[in-house]
């Protein structure tokens, strides 16, 4: 539709907005024209007064008359598309990547948008009339004292309510004897303001808000009610008197009517009325907010200016003492002020932007959802404060953009008004990407007093009036948060290989504070330490009316809160984030004796794991070096460093620090901040005892005073808590330093060395040694522990082998026979053992065989699994040989076999001639051969390199995420063997947060952040319908940080690492064609570039994959309400797997688990001194079958000594090799589950085949039994024989089973 047709929405025939006045000479002076703010009910209304007084319109500065829209004509449907369409779907392809992004956005705008006056909005349009009408009829008050007024609400709140009402006061409330006359008449104009009239109006999954205003007459005020809190004690009467005599009107049927705060300031309340549950409203949605202003001329704005006080120290002691403080301006109360006063011209100035630029309205709507999705608003049950950034600031933002602006001495328009509203959405997000607010100043036109509006700290944008600050209150962090998600949302929207519309719009991670947050904190505080007095010889009138100037007692402690935590943690940090949590009531706005419950969010920067936080230098930076020690007290250390300067620096730990002490710096330093200056007593995972005795000593004088055990705060956060379940029980505090990943690589790159110094011995030159163990890639669950027999512990219950691959230079001497050449790869291993035994003589060689692809130390499975690989992959035809050589210096033992690329080539060629020759079985059996032996020597390999470039280069956190989801999986007995998922598998999967953030969420830059969104992964991700790509090109370009720094600088919001559309498009290809194929079906199935069909791991089985899903789950709900609540008792729930869902349960005898060492640590089951407890109910156990069951139960748990007292055996899992056979007898009847690492059961589920009847044939295959006088056509029913078959397995584990628990028949 043209703009010059175009009418606000909301106009037209449907208008509950007519502004309603007492008298016509009022509704003359304060009304706008029909033709000046289209607030009219109908074109009729156009012959109404189209004058406005001259004080009613303040100058609009800098405005730009162009219009940049044209005419248009609505094409017929049966017509093809237009040139002009064409050109749009062309010029969005070349936008966004994609048609399809412009098309699911134009169906978002038309999902979410409100019109008014369409049959939607029809009932509430009507209601809107109905509140016009009552409150143009309300009845007025004669003046009266505020005790009277105060007297008067409540009687008359008593006789609408049931209860009394009270004036919702701010704080501080008015003086007892204060001489201050309150009035009450009913509104000079009643209209509707805001986004619902604009057409900018978005419905979400959340309600939204229909603002009315209200125009306090002007008889009401005098010229300087504007000081001391004069005007909004007017105002508090004002909406308590509208909300009685709404609540006496037929209205109190239809909408709960209360008070709520406007922006969290407690001087701005308002009437909300919400839709009652049974009305037809309740669908739509809709809260209406009837918002009290007042004209422009009823109070001299000129004087509000941000550098002026008015509230004075005098009034804030409650003395008459005017001279005793200096006073500080009220930027925030002066703001406050002007904003209700020119609620109605922001209108017409939007509206006018709105005829300027056809595509204002719906641009705005698309930011108002874009910030929806990214604005929390609860945790669990607890409800959160909402930001006090907001819609409209984003709007204003927006027509600054389109309209004439001056910045930097440049005039002129960012984005042009002929711009659609992708484009517009687009140029706007990537300004509030670049843009910081907090030291870069804006203003419309050149009329503002910018020394005025700068003189005070915070973001500054003049308002078109040149009169308010339109950011005024608004804090830095939820400004830096602003800027952080418009950053990701630039990279998204540039990105040339994906469509990025979900994470943009539709993602609900945003608004999760469990995974939005590399570390999220729950600070539970008492309010009255933080808080001045309020009277009384301690009063400090200073900071008391530094806290009032906040407009509420919790914001003015979440201020103090994130500032200091911002300051301290800047290099370590790039935002603080501090949540504070919603009042459980009205009421407690202003109660400053409670209990009050933050949330504080932390995004790391690069330098989170830095061991030494550099500070200022004494000499050159004084008062900054004078700063530092008041943060840090006695952890600020003056040091000397490499480059000859001296400056103070905190230290946190040595170099040979692990991961896991690494990844706790940030946490610690914030817990040691918040002891030091506010006594909060924190986890003792976080805080060592010598950080509370320094804590603790010489705090500074700004600190907390008087903090008792009762009033100190508590900080709690699963950060540390959740990293102890990656550990292992058998590794010591002295062990923590010495077991390290990095000290396996070091004696790894040794044993390259030392075997590369044999060429001159052996047949062909060593190539390389390619390193294929997860434990040399940072992805074991524990780093390899090293034998230490040199001490003569003999730690041997389970020797755990590092696989390495030789590869010898190239030769055609190589045989053309299968037998052959593995006996000359035998030759090959034994002549090196044979040299390496002898170079070092102390080293302890072992020369053997294996099936590939059949022991559980391959980390391949046996039949039928949640692994579907085409073909077989249990061909036992291929026998290997391996040397285990017991590395002297790291205490290590690596596994070598021989990389032999002729061995491949020959299997293929084999496969094809048994093709050709129609000999399909010994066709299949080598196809099977040939890729297990790609999958042991080149994918293996090549997926060992990617993992260890993205730990060890790229994000450390990726390490520890990947051994907390495997410690998911494994104590959920869903990982490895029987039909668990594959490790490599479980990598890839912690692999795709780091390469492409889930649901536009940052890198994560911890490990508790990593583990939470793989379970998001699991959760949400549409396995049967998207493609799940890891992109390890984008693994460098992945870091957001950089990424946003460097666009930033270049103002290019885009990237140039990974995936090409070309290979994506090929990638999404094949993914088509396996849903064509029916491969999919809803299967967890992982692909990148160098394996685009998901045949290097297989897929795990659709089964399994919802199983999956519903544990990742449950243990978000898990985590969320521990940090809800603010207790970790519930923890270790996340880690133990619901034993109860399965049909039996086998126990083993925990001698024989020669691994158990590797389970988690006692202390991570530990909350609050109590040890949770793991049970399985019991209906039957076969005890006649384990008569020695009785006495062994009680046998104490061996964890460092082999079960067989033999310290040569290597690998030896007795466990892992029962149940691979019970695996391979009973795999069509029974599923079998197990903990790889060290788990005491093993769960099984009867296969759904077994639990119906069957025909009755000579080869059964399994333990079968007659059902009596029931046949099958004409053949006897059989039913497979479960309790026979569990005799089996006992007998089978004779010696491993202590009992079997049956839980279903």
């Amino acid at each position: 539709m043209a703009a010059g047709k175009r009418k606000l929405a909301g106009a037209g025939q449907a208008a509950p907005f007519t502004k309603h006045s007492r008298n016509d000479q009022t509704r003359k002076e304060a009304d706008y024209s029909s033709n000046e703010s289209m607030l009219s009910s109908d074109d009729s209304d156009a012959e109404s007064d189209s004058s406005m007084h001259e004080a009613d319109e303040l100058k609009l500065a800098g405005e730009n008359h162009e219009s940049g829209t044209s005419g248009g004509t609505e094409r017929s449907k049966t017509r093809g598309a237009t040139n002009a369409e064409i050109m749009a779907l062309n010029e969005a392809s070349l936008l966004f990547k994609s048609n399809l992004f412009k098309l699911q956005i134009d169906e978002l705008l038309s999902e979410t948008l409100v019109t008014a006056g369409s049959k939607v909005t029809r009932d509430l349009d009507a209601a809107l009339k109905q509140i016009r009408d009552v409150l143009v009829a309300m009845d007025s008050t004669k003046e009266m004292t505020v005790d009277a007024a105060t007297n008067h609400v409540r009687k008359l709140g008593k006789q609408a309510t049931g209860h009394a009402v009270a004036i919702p006061f701010p704080d501080p409330a008015p003086a007892a004897g204060l001489a201050l006359k309150l009035a009450f008449a009913a509104p000079e104009v009643v209209n509707v303001v805001g986004s619902y009239p604009l057409g900018m109006a978005v419905r979400t999954q959340r309600s939204f808000n229909v603002d009315v205003l209200a125009q306090m007459p002007a008889q009401m005020f005098q010229e300087r009610d504007y000081m001391n809190y004069r005007y909004f004690y007017k105002r508090a009467f004002f909406v308590a008197m509208i909300r009685v005599q709404l609540h006496a009107s037929a209205l109190h049927e239809l909408f709960d009517i209360e008070f709520e705060l406007l922006r969290s300031d407690t001087r701005l309340p308002v009437v909300v009325l919400r839709p009652k549950s049974d009305t037809r409203l309740a669908k739509l949605g809709c809260v209406v907010r009837i918002q009290p202003s007042i004209a422009p001329d009823t109070l001299p704005l000129r004087r509000l200016t941000p550098d002026r006080n008015h509230v004075r120290a005098a009034y804030v002691a409650g003395t008459t003492d005017a001279d005793m403080v200096a006073e500080q301006a009220t930027p925030q109360y002066n703001a406050a002020v002007v904003s209700d006063a020119l609620q109605l011209t922001h209108m017409k100035y939007l509206f006018e932007t709105n005829e300027q630029c056809a595509e204002f309205g719906r641009t705005s709507a698309l930011l108002r959802v874009w910030l929806g999705q990214r604005t929390v608003q609860h945790i669990g049950n607890q409800q959160l404060m909402a930001p006090r950034i907001s819609g409209f600031a984003l709007t204003m933002v927006l027509a600054w953009l389109v309209r004439s602006v001056n910045s930097g001495g440049v005039t002129g328009a960012r984005l042009s008004s002929s711009m659609d509203a992708h484009q517009l959405f687009k140029g706007a997000i990537e300004f509030l990407a670049a843009h910081d607010f907090n030291h870069g100043a804006l203003q419309f036109g050149t009329d503002a007093d910018m020394a005025a509006f700068g003189s005070q700290p915070g973001a500054v944008l003049v308002d078109p009036s040149a009169s308010v600050n339109v950011l005024a209150g608004v804090q830095t962090w939820e400004l830096d948060a602003l800027r952080l998600h418009a950053q990701q949302t630039a990279l998204d929207l540039n990105h040339h290989s994906a469509n990025h519309f979900s994470r943009v719009f539709l993602s609900a991670a945003l608004t999760d504070i469990t995974a939005k947050y590399d570390h999220v904190f729950r600070l539970d505080i008492d309010l009255a330490p933080f808080l001045a007095a309020r009277f009384g010889s301690d009063m400090n009138v200073t900071a008391r009316a530094a806290e009032l100037e906040h407009g509420h007692p919790v914001v003015a402690v979440q201020h103090r809160i994130a500032q200091l935590l911002s300051t301290a943690l800047a290099r370590q940090t790039r935002l603080v984030a501090v949540h504070a949590g919603a009042d459980a009531s009205f009421d407690d706005r202003i109660k400053a004796t409670r209990r009050h419950v933050f949330v504080v969010g932390v995004v790391t920067s690069a330098d989170a794991q830095r061991l030494v936080d550099l500070g200022p230098s004494p000499d050159a930076q004084p008062q900054d070096a004078a700063q530092f020690r008041t943060l840090w007290g006695d952890r600020a250390e003056l040091r000397r460093f490499r480059d000859g300067s001296i400056r103070l620096a905190t230290v946190w730990g040595a170099n040979a620090m692990p991961l896991e002490q690494r990844a706790q710096i940030v946490p610690r330093m914030l817990a040691f901040l918040l002891r030091r200056h506010f006594g909060v007593r924190a986890q003792p995972e976080l805080l060592h005892a010598d950080d509370l005795s320094t804590a603790d000593s010489a705090r500074p004088s700004e600190a907390l005073g008087d903090v008792t055990a009762e009033s100190a705060g508590r900080l709690f956060s699963l950060s540390t808590r959740i990293v102890e379940f990656a550990s292992t029980r058998d590794l010591s505090e002295s062990d923590v330093d010495r077991v390290t990943f990095e000290a396996a690589i070091a004696g790894f790159d040794q044993l390259q060395r030392e075997v590369k110094a044999l060429e001159e011995k052996l047949p062909l030159r060593v190539l390389a040694l390619h390193a294929v163990a997860p434990g040399l890639r940072y992805a074991s669950l524990a780093p390899p522990k090293p034998l230490a027999l040199a001490q003569g512990r003999g730690d041997d219950a389970y020797v755990e082998p590092l696989h390495v691959l030789v590869e010898f230079t190239t030769s055609n001497k190589w045989p053309d026979d299968i037998a052959a050449l593995h006996k000359v790869k035998s030759a090959f291993l034994l002549r090196l053992a044979e040299c390496y035994a002898a170079a070092h003589p102390s080293t302890h060689v072992d020369v053997s065989s294996r099936f590939f692809g059949y022991g559980a130390q391959d980390g391949l499975l046996t039949g039928a699994s949640s692994m579907q690989v085409a073909g077989a992959d249990d061909f036992d035809y291929e026998r290997d040989s391996f040397v285990d050589i017991r590395h002297v210096s790291s205490g290590l033992t690596f596994r070598l076999s021989v990389l032999c690329e002729p061995e491949g080539t020959l299997l293929a060629h084999k496969a094809q001639e048994m093709v050709r020759a129609g000999l399909s079985a010994q066709a299949d059996a080598l196809q099977c051969a040939h890729r297990r032996w790609l999958r042991t020597t080149q994918w293996r390999a090549m997926h060992h390199r990617q993992i260890l470039d993205l730990c060890q280069r790229h994000h450390p956190a990726a390490s520890l995420t990947i051994r907390l989801l495997k410690r998911w999986l494994s104590r959920h007995m869903l990982l490895g063997q029987a039909v668990g998922v594959p490790d490599e598998t479980a990598e890839l999967l912690a692999a795709r947060v780091f390469t492409d953030p889930w649901n536009g969420l940052a890198v994560p830059g911890s490990a508790y952040a990593g583990f939470v969104r793989c379970l998001q992964l699991l959760a949400e991700w549409r396995w049967a319908e998207d493609m799940c790509v890891v992109d390890f090109a984008a693994a460098g370009s992945a870091d957001n940080e950089d990424s946003a720094r460097v666009a930033s600088a270049r103002r290019v919001w885009t990237t140039t690492d990974g995936l090409s559309a070309d290979a994506y498009a090929t990638l999404q290809t094949a993914f088509d064609a396996a849903i064509q194929r029916k491969d999919v079906r809803g299967a967890l199935r992982i692909v990148t570039a160098e394996d685009p069909n998901a045949e290097w791991w297989g897929t795990v089985s659709p089964v399994l994959t919802r199983r999956l899903q519903s544990l990742a789950r449950a243990s978000l709900q898990t985590i969320t309400e521990c940090i809800s609540i603010g207790s970790d008792s519930s923890l270790s729930q996340v880690f133990t797997a619901p034993l109860a869902d399965y049909d039996f349960v086998i126990k083993l005898d925990k001698d024989i688990v020669c691994r158990q060492y590797e389970q988690p640590p006692s202390s991570a089951f530990t909350s609050d001194g109590v040890q949770s407890a793991e049970s399985v109910p019991r209906k039957e156990v076969f005890k006649n079958l384990l008569p020695s069951m009785q006495h062994t139960s009680q046998v104490h748990v061996k964890q460092h000594a082999n079960v067989f007292g033999q310290s040569d055996l290597v690998g030896f899992d007795p466990v892992a090799l029962f149940v691979r056979d019970l695996v391979g007898v009973y795999r069509d009847s029974i599923l079998f589950f197990n903990d790889v690492h060290g788990g005491r059961c093993i769960a099984g589920l009867w296969s759904p085949t077994a639990r119906k009847p069957h025909p009755f044939t000579a080869s059964m295959g399994a333990n079968m039994m007659l059902l009596e006088h029931e046949k099958i056509g004409t053949k006897p029913a059989t039913m497979l024989n479960k309790r026979a078959v569990v005799e089996e397995i006992i007998r089978l584990g004779e010696g491993l089973v202590e009992n079997v628990v049956i839980q279903n028949e």
